[in-house]
């Protein structure tokens, strides 16, 4: 029962985020100047992405307000700089606030309409990026992200390593264009995760049998990049996403799970989900149908502890839709313990490998 309060506090706050939001941010927004964009040098998309504003060593911080309308990027720090970022920043269709290669605090920020417009299927809308390209270095603490296109928060490449701790993520809910990802981190890079709300990423298209993940983390030579290991997600609350945590990190050319420790703790989470949404997370030629879980878990020697799992959307049934609470039926050596439900607190026991998914390589559910 005290679970079940735990969960529902969190919604409260969540709401409570959004009505913050719509009072204080949304409507002084359009009345903001149109910014100065200004090339960075930072390619995407064979594009020069530009910038409303690019802090320097000189001027470092930003506050107040930046209205990225028009430019591809709200804020962008180029390689070797430290700096800190609380302001509010919407607009830009590519990225709200990059660091690449920098060290960077964002905090008590709001990041938000981040895309196109109106949002659609394309592959880019992070509210706030720290890129593989030079290895990127810092904080993002206490934001409030949302109205992104594709991803929340993105943490990628050897070298690059974040503290992701009491923000709140929020996607854009079910939706047919994109598999959005509130919080990823990935190629590689080191990350601890702790304490956020990650609400609603979850598709319902039949694109590629795509998911939407609260948390994702991925690598391997599989996704052809580095293997993202010792990563640790701890007392985060996850609601409403295809999948809550998920962990993917595989080799080779037929995407089986490494056998590298990849050493990955999921401890402690709340990861809830009443939803049945994704009709076409499984499209192998051997099984079809949606595929949502509370944990998901692809890789060697991970960790799944103590964590409050519950809802219609996680509730095992006989497939099609693949539902789990937890899967662990295409991973190597887990540790699966002390979980249990957060509606009852009854104990939750992880599926035998092999149970449900046949198929001994790549889930094709998470969508980077």
């Amino acid at each position: 029962m005290k679970k079940v309060f735990t969960i529902f506090a969190s919604v409260l706050l969540v709401a409570l985020s959004i009505w913050v939001v719509g009072v204080n941010f949304f409507h002084p927004a359009g009345a903001k100047a149109a910014p100065t964009c200004t090339a960075t040098g930072f390619m995407r998309d064979n594009i020069n992405l530009t910038a409303a504003m690019i802090p320097t060593n000189l001027n470092p911080n930003v506050t107040g307000s930046v209205n990225a309308a028009g430019c591809n990027i709200g804020v962008y720090y180029g390689p070797g700089i430290t700096g800190t970022v609380t302001a509010q920043v919407f607009g830009a269709n590519y990225y709200g606030v990059v660091n690449n290669g920098s060290h960077v605090t964002v905090t008590g920020s709001q990041i938000h309409d981040i895309g196109e417009n109106p949002l659609n299927g394309d592959q880019h809308g992070y509210g706030i990026y720290f890129t593989e390209d030079t290895g990127a270095k810092g904080t993002i603490t206490k934001n409030l992200v949302w109205n992104y296109q594709k991803n929340g928060i993105v943490v990628r490449g050897l070298g690059s390593n974040a503290t992701i701790s009491n923000n709140t993520v929020i996607g854009q809910g079910p939706v047919n264009y994109i598999a959005e990802n509130g919080i990823e981190v990935g190629q590689g890079a080191k990350a601890t995760i702790s304490h956020n709300i990650v609400v609603g990423n979850s598709y319902t298209g039949n694109s590629g049998g795509a998911t939407g993940s609260g948390i994702l983390i991925y690598g391997g030579s599989c996704y052809g990049v580095a293997l993202t290991t010792g990563v640790h997600i701890t007392n985060n609350t996850i609601i409403g996403n295809d999948l809550g945590v998920a962990l993917s990190n595989l080799d080779g050319n037929t995407c089986i799970p490494t056998f590298t420790p990849t050493n990955i703790v999921v401890k402690n989470n709340i990861s809830t989900n009443d939803g049945i949404n994704n009709l076409f997370g499984v499209n192998l030629s051997n099984q079809s149908g949606g595929y949502q879980a509370g944990v998901s878990d692809q890789g060697d020697g991970d960790q799944i502890i103590t964590n409050s799992i519950c809802g219609l959307g996680y509730t095992p049934t006989t497939p099609p839709p693949y539902l789990y609470l937890i899967d662990t039926t295409v991973t190597n050596s887990p540790t699966v313990t002390g979980n249990t439900s957060c509606l009852d607190g009854s104990p939750i026991t992880a599926p035998i490998k092999g149970t449900l998914h046949v198929h001994a390589g790549k889930r094709p559910g998470v969508s980077i």
